[in-house]
């Protein structure tokens, strides 16, 4: 009877539903681009285009070690709201990222936080770092927001963003005016 008891557990264990196992995370992913330009230039944009997508910025943090001459910060922006509503949001958020699985739960907002390290090199270039995380509120099941990886589609927006700011001839740059 203890074999047989066993075998089922066994059984159980292997073909149980993927909901009850681990669940499959995206990998992180990291871009990476380098600028010919002043680190301040660069660190001005990366904020620029933060708030170009109505986002704040969560955190900004900004060193110069007088030893090497070299500049070095990380700049965070506060969560960004992708979706909100129990209609749509779900599948906003799948678009972006593996949403994690919670049988009969409701997503009620989805959003993304970006991170920029940025990092003067030797060359007189400066390099970003870009990564992001989504997060959603799920609200009949845990009622909890939930963390995962983004799938890149949204950073390399970002990054594609930043690189069109920074290669702007100087002239339209500085402009606002709508001609």
């Amino acid at each position: 009877m203890r074999h047989f008891i066993a075998l089922i557990a066994l059984l159980g264990a292997v073909f149980a539903p993927a909901d009850l196992r681990a669940q499959k995370q995206d990998s992180l992913v990291v871009l990476r681009d380098t600028f010919a330009r002043p680190f301040p230039v660069v660190w001005r944009a990366i904020k620029q285009i933060i708030e170009e997508q109505h986002c704040g910025i969560e955190s900004e943090k900004q060193s110069f070690d007088e030893q090497t001459e070299v500049y070095r910060g990380n700049i965070r922006s506060a969560p960004c709201v992708l979706a909100s509503g129990e209609d749509s949001t779900y599948d906003v958020l799948k678009r972006y990222g593996r949403v994690p699985i919670i049988r009969g739960g409701v997503w009620t907002s989805g959003r993304i936080q970006y991170n920029f390290n940025v990092k003067d090199l030797p060359d007189k270039k400066v390099q970003v770092v870009l990564t992001a995380e989504l997060s959603g509120f799920e609200a009949y099941v845990t009622h909890l927001s939930h963390a995962w990886n983004a799938n890149g589609i949204l950073e390399r927006q970002m990054m594609q963003r930043l690189r069109e700011v920074l290669t702007k001839p100087k002239e339209d740059r500085g402009s606002s005016s709508g001609q």
